[in-house]
């Protein structure tokens, strides 16, 4: 399911909705996002609940350059391992290579690319969804935010010759100007900032070359087709206690039919409940490894209302009761 996005895209959305005199929880609330997840690298949103916001923000607080305002206070650490994978790599073109490769693990939705023409290198940015409603915005934050990528990678000083949008400007041209520092061109071919080749070669200081090997090992391990069921797992491990690892519950935290959940599961070739039976089974594994957990509180973690159904289980995993498999376990098996 590609419509997903790190929920650290949301980072500081609340701060700038109060100043600009609006209601961060109302807004939150509407579309359904736990302020809880907000800010995380680790918690995912939809991609278009993303852009949905942006533009309802926009239009209730009469700020068509909400998402430029927001990419103004994000800085370029919303992409996790990304960033430091960037930010550690031997030169500019090498940082932007690893961005492009790996940037579904910040968003299965986003497809970016460099394109050289004549000297001039476009950083491009796209998506894999056909259609998004509110596209601009969301455009705009994420050329927002790349910019602070750029300007963390060559300096602050970093201009790009230009930067073009598919969309008609939906603020002042002016604002445009003041935000990019160069000519903003829109209803171009393409979403994109501009820059001359020479950068690409611009060596990076202070690089951390095992910092940038362990987080290239971490994205490598994220391939965008297993992205989904990633998501959903994690949900599943954090609904498990307290008794809400149901579709139904975890279809509402992604704001999908439950019907959609099962079907972008089954293209990458996995199942709600296979999800939920191998994410208890690791859990189990896990509170069965620790001698001090009881056993009432680990049928309690796994959501399961009786320890007959937590003994049940582990016959069907691992062919003994719940404590033999943790004598087994403590003794090394």
């Amino acid at each position: 399911m590609a419509d997903l996005i790190a929920a650290s895209s949301l980072s500081h959305v609340a701060g700038l909705v109060s100043e600009l005199g609006g209601d961060a929880g109302e807004l939150l609330r509407r579309f359904r996002i736990d302020p809880a997840v907000v800010g995380s690298p680790d918690d995912f949103v939809p991609f278009t609940t993303l852009a949905a916001l942006l533009a309802a923000a926009a239009d209730q607080l009469r700020a068509p350059d909400f998402a430029l305002r927001l990419a103004a206070r994000q800085d370029p650490d919303i992409l996790g391992p990304l960033a430091i994978a960037a930010r550690n790599a031997d030169t500019i073109g090498g940082a932007l290579a690893k961005v492009t490769e790996y940037a579904h693990v910040y968003s299965p939705a986003i497809a970016s690319r460099l394109e050289e023409h004549g000297g001039v290198v476009s950083y491009e940015f796209d998506t894999v969804l056909a259609r998004i409603p509110h596209r601009p915005h969301v455009v705009e934050l994420a050329l927002g935010v790349t910019l602070s990528t750029f300007r963390m990678l060559g300096g602050a000083e970093f201009r790009p010759t230009t930067v073009t949008f598919r969309h008609p400007a939906i603020s002042p041209p002016a604002t445009y100007r003041a935000y990019f520092g160069c000519p903003v061109v829109h209803e171009a071919p393409g979403d994109a900032l501009h820059f001359p080749r020479s950068l690409m070669t611009q060596r990076l200081r202070q690089v951390d070359p095992l910092a940038h090997d362990l987080a290239v090992r971490y994205l490598a391990g994220h391939e965008r087709h297993d992205a989904f069921a990633d998501v959903v797992g994690a949900l599943v491990s954090r609904s498990l206690p307290t008794g809400s690892a149901n579709l139904p519950s975890v279809a509402r935290l992604l704001v999908m039919h439950p019907r959609a959940v099962q079907r972008a599961l089954a293209a990458e070739g996995t199942t709600f409940d296979r999800l939920v039976d191998g994410t208890r089974r690791d859990l189990a594994l896990r509170l069965l490894g620790s001698p001090h957990v009881p056993m009432a509180t680990v049928a309690r973690q796994l959501g399961y209302a009786e320890q007959s159904v937590l003994t049940r289980s582990c016959r069907r995993w691992f062919s003994v009761a719940p404590l033999a498999k943790r004598r087994a376990l403590l003794a090394g098996g």
